[in-house]
């Protein structure tokens, strides 16, 4: 009895490893077909996604490429990319990679870099003007020629120039937080005939005349059109729906608390007298910019300049909640040189200027402002993602997304 049990319990075991042995050698062949299918894949996405960098890089030296890619061979298998017109002015590109059969996508959107990412931009930094120790420049910053350094500013963004730096002296060291490069050409765009055009197009567009808006935190604004016109009340979403307002051949004056997402422009005829934008007081999001979900968002679009109106109103500080662009001036505050000292301007957004402009005047002996004002400007981070609506933009582009 006992030998026949032996006997039964040894053929069990020997079963048992068996079925054992075929299903490791069945598992075995399965975990190689596994590699083999997740190498091909692999390498079908990797060849992609070269693909897509080296049209990206194609795109990036020379936004007017469209000639694309077709069956390049590279790394045992082939690629081919295509450049694409999509929604509004945004390009994409679909990078395509095989190997052994099996094909990968890789679709690359492309936006043009709006002006409103910068904290500071400067076409043209005069001679006479430096950052000098104690003067701190929050957000990204561009000048389109030297950047005058005296001490030890701080910039806590990266800084770009398109021709170097220009140091007082030896001991002169600037930091630079969020690095340094040279040799970056960004020029400012000829024209400003896209907010125009967008303003008569779904939005509001006024012609030969000056314009008066007051903007309300119920999101409604007051305005009129002329000195002498009367004042009308409407809401925002009616009145100007793309949220583009401009005045062509005139003059903006403007203030009050903005809700919504709106962008002013005014264009000239010629000379200086109009294609201007005045602030005629604290012009202020209803919701606290420096909030990260503040719905509100003003881009002010001059031809001219963006001038301090010399008023009561702007006697005692300036709040300013916006991203200013100066096509030929800049920031500056009218009658700088005789106004009494008048506190600050307190700048949340950016300063993109063709050249600086006056808002004080300095006294190098008690190190004072003694007209006018001292300048208090702070990046909207928010402006690194989403800018006001129809924002003047580059001639380069930014990728919008990747997707893989």
């Amino acid at each position: 009895m006992f030998g026949r049990a032996s006997v039964f319990l040894v053929l069990g075991f020997s079963g048992i490893l068996l079925m054992y042995t075929q299903n490791l050698f069945t598992f075995s062949s399965d975990s190689v077909d596994v590699y083999t299918q997740y190498y091909k894949n692999t390498m079908a996405e990797n060849i992609a996604s070269s693909a897509a960098n080296l049209a990206c890089n194609r795109f990036f030296l020379d936004p007017t490429w469209t000639s694309g890619y077709s069956n390049v061979s590279f790394n045992g298998g082939t690629f081919s990319a295509t450049v694409s017109s999509v929604a509004s002015n945004r390009k994409k590109i679909t990078a395509t990679g095989t190997y052994s059969g099996i094909t990968k996508t890789v679709e690359v959107i492309f936006q043009p870099s709006s002006f409103a990412r910068f904290g500071y931009y400067g076409a043209i930094m005069p001679g006479n003007l430096y950052y000098v120790t104690g003067d701190t420049v929050s957000g990204p910053m561009h000048v389109q020629g030297k950047l005058n350094v005296w001490g030890s500013p701080v910039f806590t963004g990266k800084v770009t120039t398109k021709n170097g730096l220009k140091k007082y002296d030896a001991a002169t060291d600037p930091q630079f937080l969020g690095g340094y490069e040279s040799g970056v050409n960004l020029p400012l765009p000829s024209t400003l005939n896209t907010v125009s055009a967008d303003a008569a197009s779904g939005g509001k567009l006024f012609s030969n005349t000056d314009v008066w808006l007051t903007f309300n935190a119920n999101g409604s604004v007051d305005y009129k059109v002329g000195a002498a016109g009367i004042w009308t009340n409407a809401m925002l979403s009616t009145f100007a729906p793309n949220g583009v307002i401009a005045v062509e051949k005139g003059n903006l004056h403007i203030k009050g608390t903005l809700q919504g997402k709106v962008t002013l422009g005014a264009s000239l005829s010629s000379g200086v007298s109009n294609g201007n934008i005045y602030l005629d007081d604290d012009i202020v999001y209803n919701t606290d910019p420096t909030d990260p979900n503040c719905p509100d968002m003003l881009g002010l679009v001059a031809t001219n300049n963006v001038i301090i109106t010399d008023n009561a109103d702007n006697k005692h500080d300036i709040n300013v909640n916006a991203s200013i662009f100066s096509l030929k001036g800049g920031l500056q505050a009218e009658n700088y040189s005789t106004i009494p000292y008048c506190g600050s301007i307190r700048l949340t957004g950016g300063l993109i200027e063709y050249q600086a402009q006056a808002t004080g005047v300095f006294d190098p002996y008690s190190g004072a402002i003694t007209h006018g004002y001292n300048s208090n400007i702070r990046f909207d981070e928010r402006f690194m993602t989403h800018v006001p609506p129809s924002f003047p933009t580059s001639s380069s582009y930014e990728v919008l997304t990747w997707f893989e």
